[in-house]
């Protein structure tokens, strides 16, 4: 005896799940950094000028984000002293 399949009649086609294939790609830029500052190196000989520059801008770059990091913790400090005092006086003056 045969078996039949039996045939379901569907009025709406349902949807299927869409596969999502996510392929993360990092970003290193101190790692790009050095590979350019090792190739600048290598093809140069000493007493690149071009080279010195490139470190202390590098360099440069470095202290001015720990400036302006400092600066933040500051700045975030005296506008929460300013918020205590003005919350001070408006409920307790």
């Amino acid at each position: 005896m045969h078996k039949f399949k039996l045939m379901k009649v569907v009025f709406f086609k349902r949807p299927t799940h869409k596969q999502f294939e996510y392929k993360p790609r990092y970003y290193d830029e101190e790692k790009e950094l050095q590979e350019k500052r090792r190739q600048a190196i290598e093809n140069a000989g000493s007493g690149d000028s071009t080279l010195m520059r490139e470190e202390m801008g590098r360099r440069w770059r470095r202290i001015d984000n720990k400036n302006r990091s400092k600066a933040k913790g500051i700045n975030l400090l005296i506008y929460g002293i300013v918020a205590a005092l003005l919350i001070y006086f408006v409920f307790f003056v």
